[in-house]
């Protein structure tokens, strides 16, 4: 299958070629065993869609995160989409009907509430003020959510899904945050990002999770899914990507050759191996930055003379309701 990635807008949708794909974004952790358990290679026991991913954009990444499990910065805008994601889950435990704008901002509210009252997020503002504009600028952010569908058109098949499946080499295992059936039968597996969507060139390596996703849902249910959406809230955009039954196997023999690469470095050298040797200044900056090491502004100067990474334009542009399974969401 050829397969393509379509952004959704006002005027319709434009294609391009579907290049090699990357991270992409996704809960849980790899789970690091320095002990075999005797079936498996040592090292390595099970890993979710964003480990595996760490690992494809840089392998330091990959050990700060699922090895040293070095400690990661809450910050405003992951307080903002964990709290969206659990706002947007709740939004259909309501009746079709009920499904309004005040509710999701109700919502929005009430888990928020319970949030900041946690160890994590207690201390995130500095006072009432600046936490009473994120929660304007956040209901802004959700409210674009009912821009891109309209979600009294439909009932999703699944949301927040747990799901892990047992690959022989390796468990991947992660959570889905939404799985829709399409009028006529048909699976498609939906992604929330409180962020704004990337230009489309760099919007392919997102999808390198959702693929997985999609891996793990046909050996769940034995069915295929034949579409894998991202709903960016920042700017209301959204880009799909159509896969069959041989982009999942080709995604399968992906995360065991990714699954090989690391054990390979865990047992020669779990120090050496995820160093220098395999992650450039910009790699290691990067790495650096993912995990709040290091503020942005020291990274742009290095990034834009070592990456060849350009932007341009303001991003994809938004578009209204009436793309979805039944209605749609990402």
């Amino acid at each position: 299958m050829d397969s393509t990635i379509s952004q959704t807008n006002d005027s319709g949708k434009t294609r391009l070629p579907l290049i090699d794909s990357s991270p992409g974004t996704e809960p849980s952790e790899a789970a690091i065993n320095p002990e075999s358990d005797g079936n498996r290679s040592s090292g390595l026991e099970t890993i979710s869609p964003s480990r595996a991913g760490d690992f494809k954009q840089c392998p330091l990444l990959f050990r700060f995160r699922a090895i040293d499990r070095l400690p990661e910065p809450v910050t405003p805008a992951l307080a903002r989409g964990t709290t969206a994601h659990l706002a947007l889950e709740r939004l259909f435990d309501l009746e079709a009907t009920e499904r309004t704008s005040e509710q999701l901002f109700d919502l929005f509210r009430q888990e928020w509430a319970k949030l900041r009252l946690t160890d994590e997020y207690s201390s995130l503002f500095a006072d009432l003020e600046e936490e009473r504009q994120w929660g304007i600028d956040s209901l802004r952010v959700v409210a674009n959510y009912l821009e891109m569908e309209d979600p009294t058109g439909f009932d999703p098949v699944e949301r927040e899904m747990m799901i892990s499946e047992d690959l022989g080499e390796v468990v991947v295992r992660g959570i889905l945050d939404r799985l829709d059936e399409t009028p006529d039968g048909k699976l498609v597996i939906v992604d929330y990002k409180t962020g704004s969507g990337p230009p489309e060139r760099y919007a392919i390596p997102a999808f390198f999770a959702l693929k997985t996703y999609a891996m793990l849902v046909r050996r769940r249910l034995g069915r295929t899914p034949v579409e894998l959406r991202l709903l960016y809230l920042g700017n209301s955009s959204v880009y799909s990507i159509e896969v069959d039954r041989n982009t999942i196997e080709g995604v399968e023999r992906h995360i065991l050759a990714l699954v090989a690469a690391i054990r390979n470095a865990l047992e020669k050298d779990q120090h050496g191996e995820f160093s220098a040797r395999d992650a450039d200044r910009t790699t290691l900056a990067l790495a650096a930055y993912a995990i709040g090491l290091v503020p942005l502004v020291r990274l742009s100067a290095s990034m834009s003379r070592r990456s060849g990474l350009r932007h341009s334009g303001t991003g994809p542009s938004s578009y209204r309701a009436g793309t979805s399974v039944g209605s749609q969401d990402g």
